[in-house]
């Protein structure tokens, strides 16, 4: 059954019209019939279970049935990347909320080469992926930042973790932590910017093995490593 996400409240009973992209979506490329059972979310109230509802052309309107599913926030983890190549910032932000973040830091660095970040695009990517893996939670995208301004705006309860090219260390991460994940942009954080992450205020350092990867890698094998616990 497809899940959709829309932004308004959700109750049963209720009504919603959705977007032109999202009526055409349905219509045109998953060729959903009228009465059809479609169900949606809006990151806050659950899983509603809804029947497609065609007005005219070009217009879709949902009818809101009953709920099925409470609201399932996932514990806190956060990722803050360097912005990179644009196929792979977006690998990046699909795999990271496949893999369970809920706080998503795009990063300007001194060795970042791609310096725009288009957040409206990023966040669309990430509801995509929240649709595709059955979360009922949506990751929030921040801000694009710089390293210090970052640094200086870590939200309240998390617990920064570097992840370290060249720093070998056997640190272990406790499993009560709500982790930050930091990993730096093709070329790595320069040795000023390495200096400044392992001296701010709580801040862990996890190495991930003898070789370097990639970015895009690094993201995924933390956060895969993170969910089964293997640090």
């Amino acid at each position: 059954m497809i899940r959709l996400y829309v932004p308004n409240l959700l109750s049963a009973g209720q009504n919603i019209l959705l977007s032109e992209k999202q009526a055409h979506y349905l219509k045109h490329v998953m060729r959903i019939r009228e009465n059809e059972e479609i169900t949606v979310f809006n990151g806050r109230n659950g899983v509603f279970l809804s029947k497609a509802v065609y007005q005219g052309k070009k217009n879709v309107g949902l009818m809101v049935s009953q709920q099925i599913q409470s609201q399932k926030n996932l514990p806190p983890c956060g990722l803050a990347f360097a912005l990179i190549k644009k196929e792979n910032t977006d690998l990046i932000l699909q795999k990271a909320t496949e893999l369970g973040v809920t706080d998503i830091f795009p990063l300007l660095t001194e060795r970042t080469v791609v310096r725009q970040f288009n957040q409206e695009r990023a966040e669309s990517i990430v509801i995509e992926a929240v649709e595709q893996c059955e979360r009922s939670d949506v990751p929030t995208v921040h801000q694009l930042t710089d390293l210090k301004t970052f640094s200086a705006h870590i939200p309240e309860g998390f617990t920064p973790v570097y992840l370290a090219e060249r720093v070998f260390t056997t640190e272990k991460l406790s499993a009560q932590l709500s982790p930050l994940f930091i990993i730096g942009p093709e070329g790595g954080f320069t040795n000023a910017e390495s200096q400044f992450l392992q001296n701010m205020p709580g801040m862990r350092t996890l190495h991930l093995g003898e070789t370097i990867l990639r970015a895009e890698t690094a993201a995924i094998a933390v956060l895969s490593a993170w969910n089964f616990r293997l640090f």
